[in-house]
């Protein structure tokens, strides 16, 4: 393993994004009319052949129905621009409120790597429907692509600003692909927590490469208790003294906000051997490690940490790991990668590349 520094350290898996709130679910534009839809653009990441889409439902009044539909999109003017292919939607059953869905098409939508498409959700029957999107946080920063494209009388292009998508586009009811612009969460939820019967909450991962982990960035909203900031091996022993003693106090503590720490002490984690990147408070007074909660562990390989990292706790003597639905809005700072030119794997492709 031959470790390279890279010009600026980065955040992995890439949970918390870009954090300009308390993450958690918003709505699009109210749909009033039959026709009226809120609709995502994206470029496809990889060969894609979708036969389900989940979404949200936020606001759902006089028992509303969606037309679900994977389009095409116009060049000239980069609004949806009809069905993908014939029959790839589905108008759905009666939708609840503030609730999950997954819908299969009628017929399947192959896309091509690097082809732009959109998935658009239309009234189709009823009063009244919000599709539920993410608030308060993205992982694009200010994206003018992905967009999102909405029509409450006229169709306008809107940036994609503090927000993403909560949509899953899935090749089976259970196995779905990873979508730049979108997570999909169904809620959020802080964790307020203290050093009761030695609390700990984190992220247990395993990476695909090799490298160097310096520091931890999570969601910690006003809490200000003290705490350490720690990685254990998955047995829970400490690695390279990387346990280090924070002071609470030292935050803006904005409910909008998240903390960026860093160990007294590197950390080398080899690839393919499971970590745990842990806050411990250190007093009474609440540390706050948020989450975000997947409709289920099949929605893991959607998430932008795919299935290879999800939610721990600890307890008096036990460790209970959360690998059926949730993650914590939490990431490792890492400054160091395995340069790619070994022959015992965990090189940068994997990383890079996805």
């Amino acid at each position: 393993m031959t470790l390279v520094s890279l010009p600026s350290p980065i955040h992995w898996p890439g949970i918390l994004g870009s954090s300009v709130g308390a993450p958690g679910v918003g709505a699009s534009s109210s749909l009033t009319s039959a026709g009226h839809y809120s609709a995502y653009v994206f470029i496809a990441r990889e060969d894609m052949t979708i036969s389900h889409v989940g979404f949200r439902t936020g606001t759902a009044t006089g028992s509303p129905t969606a037309d679900v539909r994977i389009e095409t999109i116009d060049p000239a003017t980069g609004l949806p621009n009809g069905l993908w292919a014939t029959n790839t939607n589905i108008v759905t059953g009666t939708l609840s409120a503030n609730t999950w869905g997954l819908q299969a098409l009628t017929a399947s939508a192959s896309i091509t790597k690097g082809v732009a498409f959109c998935v658009k959700i239309a009234l189709a029957t009823g009063t009244n429907m919000t599709v539920a999107q993410i608030s308060n946080s993205n992982w694009l920063f200010q994206s003018n692509l992905p967009y999102q494209v909405v029509n409450t009388g006229t169709p306008t292009k809107t940036v994609l600003n503090s927000t993403a998508a909560l949509i899953a586009l899935g090749s089976s009811s259970t196995t779905f692909y990873q979508v730049y612009g979108s997570f999909p969460y169904n809620s959020a939820a802080a964790g307020l927590f203290n050093n009761t019967n030695s609390a700990k909450r984190g992220l247990r991962f395993t990476p695909p490469m090799d490298c160097r982990a310096i520091g931890i960035r999570w969601f910690t909203g006003t809490a200000v208790g003290d705490y350490n900031a720690i990685i254990f091996n998955d047995a829970g022993t400490e690695l390279s003294s990387s346990s280090t003693a924070f002071e609470g106090d030292l935050s803006a503590a904005s409910g909008n906000a998240a903390h960026t720490v860093f160990f007294d002490s590197p950390v080398t984690l080899a690839a393919g051997t499971t970590y745990r990147a842990v806050i411990e408070p250190s007093s009474a007074t609440n540390v706050n490690v948020s989450t975000f909660v997947l409709p289920s562990a099949d929605y893991l390989g959607a998430s932008p940490a795919g299935t290879v990292a999800h939610y721990t706790t600890f307890a008096t003597a036990t460790w209970t790991d959360s690998a059926t639905s949730t993650l914590p809005m939490m990431d490792i700072i890492i400054d160091q990668i395995d340069d790619g030119a070994g022959s015992g794997g965990g090189g940068v492709i994997g990383v890079i590349g996805g």
